[in-house]
């Protein structure tokens, strides 16, 4: 996490607060509670609950010129019930994907069966509306908590329907990630905004609201195809399975723009036996790596423009180190 991190500011303490928050959500039924809550505490990027607090406390400084303890505590509030939605999808996902591990753990259906994880998965859900409603300033923040939800479900089905599919087109892949990871972001950076205002209703034509949705959906989407190339990069290595995506039927966005080569498709073909001769075409072809460099870019770009309406301040400064690290991570893969 502290690679995302600078070295001042108090959102240091506005993530404690949202750790101690999630530590608090406790599994009162036996032999489950331990490993659940072990999982909730091991607190990954937390990059979603830093949006929230960003774009929260940027916007309470902005409308009110000094800062109201009461909006804090709902604002890291909010942060924390994002990352245990973002976590009951992971616990979900890993049962769909018979995943052996998450976040250095083994995973809870290694322990309880598929089962009982879409359960405990379950549980989680129900963990953030708890939270949701006792912060919600009005029914219509929980009903838009609840339409990202319906997006983030709709994207895995998107998913799941074009599994092994040759002609997956880009602006299928990109109605998929759009829903099961940007929606997230930008619904990370909208909470922030909504909460400091203080409003009620949600506007859409508010710069505020609009500038900080398109920042967290450009960064959803440009975090999720950089997360993508780790997979298939065989210039990367990262300690992870290579191929996972693709032994799965998932096509990212290598694979998808290499799809209109004829010689290509032969190739994805008997990669189900021997996924490694995908590796020796992007080594050989490596422009395909490098249009997808600058796809990226461009959606990193757009994300930049969203925060071109934001004065200098801490908040700012830490929202642009975040397309800053990314972008790093980005010329660090070599493409």
């Amino acid at each position: 996490m502290t690679e995302f991190f600078g070295e001042t500011y108090s959102y240091k303490q506005d993530i404690e607060k949202v750790k101690e928050i999630l530590a608090q959500q406790h599994f009162n039924v036996e032999p489950y509670r331990e490993k659940t809550e072990v999982l909730i505490q091991n607190n990954g990027k937390m990059i979603r609950a830093l949006i929230t607090i960003l774009f929260g406390r940027y916007t309470l400084t902005v409308n009110q010129k000094n800062y109201d303890q009461e909006t804090i505590f709902s604002i890291d509030q909010c942060a924390a019930a994002i990352e245990l939605l973002h976590l009951a999808t992971l616990v979900h996902d890993d049962v769909i994907d018979n995943a052996e591990k998450r976040r250095g753990l083994t995973t809870l259906q290694n322990f309880f069966g598929n089962k009982n994880t879409i359960y405990l998965g379950d549980i989680l859900f129900t963990k953030y509306f708890y939270l949701l409603t006792s912060l919600a300033p009005s029914k219509e923040f929980i009903a838009y908590h609840s339409s990202a939800m319906e997006k983030v479900l709709t994207g895995e089905l998107i998913q799941d329907a074009l599994k092994f599919h040759k002609q997956t087109t880009l602006a299928e892949y990109y109605q998929a990630i759009k829903g099961k990871t940007a929606t997230l972001f930008s619904l990370s950076a909208v909470s922030g905004v909504w909460l400091g205002k203080k409003n009620k209703q949600f506007d859409e034509d508010n710069l505020e609201f609009k500038n900080a949705f398109n920042f967290g959906y450009n960064l959803g989407m440009a975090f999720q195809m950089l997360d993508d190339l780790k997979d298939l990069n065989p210039l990367v290595k990262n300690g992870k399975p290579k191929f996972e995506d693709l032994k799965a039927g998932i096509y990212t966005l290598p694979i998808i723009l290499t799809l209109k080569d004829k010689s290509f498709q032969k190739i994805l073909s008997k990669s189900e036996s021997n996924p490694f001769i995908i590796e020796n075409y992007f080594i050989e072809n490596p422009d395909y790596l490098k249009r997808c460099k600058d796809i990226i870019d461009h959606f990193l770009n757009e994300a930049q423009k969203a925060l071109e309406f934001l004065i200098d301040s801490p908040e700012s400064d830490q929202l642009n180190s975040l397309l800053t690290n990314l972008r790093l991570n980005l010329e660090n893969y070599n493409i």
